[in-house]
């Protein structure tokens, strides 16, 4: 009889709300991890992510899968993160695209402040002008001036990458007409082939055809020259005060238990200070750069009031409703 209600009490206390925690907390990870990237199988971030995923299974001794949710130009990645169950098993890529470029440029049904328990930054893209080799056009100068008498036409598959390229037209006057592709190595093989007269990707996207002498890099669009290229100028260097930021990170959809948040963090805190890492994310030509959730989620605010100003003078910006 003892042993009976022993058995009872204790019946009732797992099924009691207040022991659901505790078990989810317990359990989890019960399943693989779903890590949403919004890119192109072979693209910067789908590299990176496959390299933390990795890095991620041995600490919590759980599988983490990357998946590739590409389309509308960057918002079906987000939007599929926000709308996912919180119950710790779906992760995914937030960046400028998810907080600052989509919301502010097509209607979405998240908002990204509130959408997403971010988790931290683990890296810094470095964008690139690149043109093909039998391009008349070899300097920025001379894609300014030729834009300045016809129309030139970039390629480029995220409205993230092309802020450098609006703030020079806006600068110069010179005309160039954004052209969108799903991928960044087919915005790079399209440059190639000559069906745009240019393209502004990511320096993994960009670096074998450069290195088979098929692209010309022209100049770093973002803060800094590339490593390796050190010889390349930035725009900024060139007297244009143009330039394409490429931070990112993961985040949970929000409602995830905290607890379950707090060990994520602290797993992907414990990745990034890993040297071996570093180094993997490094050799893809990406900046590895650790923000917690809370720091990298206020960097992408400021970031927002110095981006959408541009997204509005430039006319990407969508016209909000009253």
């Amino acid at each position: 009889m003892h042993r009976r209600k022993l058995l009872h009490a204790a019946g009732a206390l797992l099924a009691s709300p207040l022991a659901a925690p505790a078990l989810a907390q317990a359990r989890w990870p019960s399943r693989e991890i779903t890590l949403i990237n919004p890119n192109a199988p072979g693209a910067s971030t789908d590299l990176t992510a496959r390299i933390v995923a990795q890095a991620l299974e041995k600490r919590l001794n759980a599988t983490v899968i990357v998946k590739n949710v590409v389309g509308g130009a960057g918002a079906l990645g987000p939007s599929t993160l926000a709308s996912a169950p919180p119950d710790g098993h779906t992760m995914g890529l937030v960046a400028i695209s998810s907080h600052i470029a989509v919301p502010n440029t097509m209607d979405v049904k998240y908002d990204p402040w509130t959408a997403f328990d971010v988790l931290g930054q683990v890296a810094e893209l470095r964008y690139g002008i690149g043109v093909p080799v039998t391009s008349p056009m070899k300097t920025v100068e001379e894609l300014v001036a030729t834009a300045k008498q016809r129309l030139v036409t970039y390629g480029s598959n995220n409205v993230t990458n092309v802020v450098a390229m609006f703030q020079l037209a806006k600068l110069t006057g010179a005309r160039f007409r954004w052209v969108v592709f799903s991928g960044g190595v087919e915005a790079v093989t399209q440059a190639v082939g000559g069906h745009v007269d240019l393209v502004i990707q990511t320096v993994n996207e960009m670096r074998p055809q450069i290195e088979a002498r098929k692209l010309l890099l022209v100049a770093s669009a973002g803060p800094e020259r590339w490593p390796d290229y050190p010889d390349v100028k930035t725009l900024r260097e060139h007297g244009y005060e143009a330039v394409t930021n490429g931070p990112f990170g993961y985040a949970f959809p929000a409602g995830v238990d905290p607890a379950i948040t707090a060990k994520m963090s602290a797993a992907l805190a414990d990745v990034m200070a890993d040297e071996t890492v570093r180094k993997q994310i490094a050799n893809l030509g990406i900046v590895p750069v650790y923000r917690s959730g809370a720091d990298y989620k206020a960097f992408l605010k400021k970031l927002e009031g110095d981006l959408v100003p541009i997204l509005q003078e430039t006319g990407m910006a969508r016209k909000r409703t009253a």
